[in-house]
């Protein structure tokens, strides 16, 4: 069983607005992200914070799970250890960020298929050598990511396993783009407007 965890609990201090619920192109910014998600996994977990229960009611249509995150405010390290506490006895876990609402279908189902094809035990899209999300991390990391503390990010374990580590070269710039300030979020509206996906295509062992 496969989780999709989306994270969308941080307070968004430098857009000055929750970010997960500003309207693009006749939806709301999560419910894009969510929507992508959606039907490639068995269940998906919404991690939900600051202004949760907007961010909850924005979702009542869909057929996901939001569980709150009462230490969001110490950063989005806690977001992902509460999403894999919540996924149960998930065998795996795809990594979202609620502020990235143009990554592809093609990204997500290109992670999922390289997760499902080996014993990888993390997977991480690449674009123009720099890793983006969303990332698939194996059960196995579980307890690591759950003990990680203080200012260690989960940066520790998704660098720290070179050999079991599989990147993915897409050529879908959206992994690396997300909304962070206002400006990213005119940007991305020009972009809705004019801009069709591109599905990824090759894949590379990580070696750095």
């Amino acid at each position: 069983m496969i989780a999709g965890i989306v994270l969308a609990a941080g307070m968004a201090t430098r857009m000055g607005m929750c970010k997960q619920l500003l309207p693009l192109d006749g939806k709301m910014v999560i419910q894009r992200v969510v929507e992508q998600v959606v039907g490639q996994v068995d269940k998906v977990l919404i991690v939900i914070g600051h202004r949760g229960e907007e961010v909850a009611a924005a979702l009542s249509g869909y057929p996901v799970t939001c569980v709150a995150n009462k230490n969001y405010h110490s950063g989005m390290l806690s977001s992902v250890q509460c999403g894999i506490r919540s996924a149960g006895r998930a065998q795996g876990f795809l990594i979202c960020l609620g502020d990235q609402p143009g990554i592809g279908l093609g990204v997500v189902r290109a992670v999922l298929a390289e997760a499902a094809g080996g014993d990888t035990g993390l997977v991480i899209p690449t674009n123009q050598g720099k890793r983006g999300h969303p990332i698939w991390i194996h059960r196995r990391y579980r307890e690591e990511i759950l003990q990680l503390a203080g200012d260690r990010g989960l940066n520790a374990v998704t660098r720290g396993h070179r050999d079991d580590t599989l990147e993915i070269s897409v050529d879908d710039q959206q992994i690396l783009v997300d909304l962070d300030t206002p400006a990213d979020y005119q940007r991305e509206k020009e972009r809705f407007r004019v801009e069709n996906k591109i599905p990824p295509t090759t894949r590379k062992r990580s070696d750095s």
